[in-house]
């Protein structure tokens, strides 16, 4: 598959530390008072990353790099900005990740010249499970599905949650992409700083859940921040409140949530935004904690 990967509005070598606005959107910081993603291994299946960034490279618990790019180092920026999303660390540089203590698996599994084979994707896929991943990230799509794809999918979402971005396909319905579209994966549509659905967000039956897209400042290679928009960065988003919520799970001695527990919960978890297409509407981290503990006490 070739991925369509966002380019950055702007780069900077070097920042004070940046809260985005979709943190505060999403109360986030409220929520690691509770919880920062401890203990949680979240794998990000993409461009790989920039491994010496400041912010990232606390972060790292395993790489591999199934595209023959001999490395994971990223050479694109699309993976180092999906990683910083969801783990980046509080330490006074750069920006901060929605779980900033949990840990991050890296399968680079989009190659240099942002090609992307599904064989790539099956391994990466397989590899992260083996790694024993909580969260499986995945900002990579394709309109075409293969039935060795779909498998690797439903045996993986047996072990962790895995979220997907639907798209960047704009406002026709169900141009959701693959591996998305799948019902074993959480498809992630974007929105923008009014709570709408983002021009550019793929909308229909197969979107979950929406989250921040938009203007989204992140990590960016080889130790600076950019400011990226799309479902890429939405994804990685949702990972990131699943990761929070499976560190409170874990670290009080509970069972983790199945995939179909948390979808389960997504409904009364969320706040419709009143789009056609939006799923569930944009998911309130709070609320998802509360009911996690209501539904699945155990």
């Amino acid at each position: 598959m070739q991925c369509s990967l966002s380019l950055p509005s702007y780069v900077v070598n070097n920042s004070t530390e940046t809260i985005n606005w979709g943190l505060v959107c999403e109360g986030i910081p409220n929520i690691w008072k509770i919880t920062k993603g401890r203990n949680i291994k979240v794998a990000v299946l993409d461009t790989g990353i920039a491994q010496r960034h400041q912010d990232l490279s606390g972060s790292i618990l395993a790489s591999a790099d199934f595209t023959g790019s001999k490395g994971v180092e990223d050479k694109i920026g699309h993976g180092t900005f999906c990683a910083g999303i969801i783990g980046a660390r509080q330490n006074n540089f750069g920006v901060i990740g929605v779980a900033p203590e949990c840990q991050l698996l890296i399968g680079k599994v989009v190659n240099d010249s942002s090609v992307c084979y599904d064989q790539a994707v099956i391994n990466g896929l397989n590899w992260a499970v083996a790694q024993g991943a909580d969260v499986i990230s995945m900002s990579i799509g394709t309109p075409q599905s293969t039935d060795l794809l779909h498998n690797t999918i439903i045996a993986a979402s047996q072990k962790a949650c895995i979220v997907c971005a639907a798209g960047n396909n704009g406002s026709t319905l169900d141009a959701i992409n693959y591996p998305a579209r799948y019902p074993e994966t959480i498809g992630v549509g974007a929105i923008d700083r009014n709570k709408r659905l983002a021009t550019y967000s793929s909308r229909g039956d197969r979107v979950d859940i929406v989250a921040p897209g938009d203007k989204i400042v992140s990590c960016w290679p080889p130790n600076g921040i950019a400011m990226l928009s799309g479902t890429s960065m939405a994804c990685p988003f949702v990972a990131g409140i699943v990761a929070l919520v499976a560190a409170d799970r874990k670290n009080d001695g509970r069972a983790p949530l199945t995939k179909d527990q948390i979808v389960s919960l997504l409904s009364e978890a969320s706040i419709s935004i009143g789009q056609i297409g939006s799923g569930h509407g944009l998911l309130d981290p709070a609320a998802l904690l509360r009911e996690s503990e209501e539904h699945y006490p155990k």
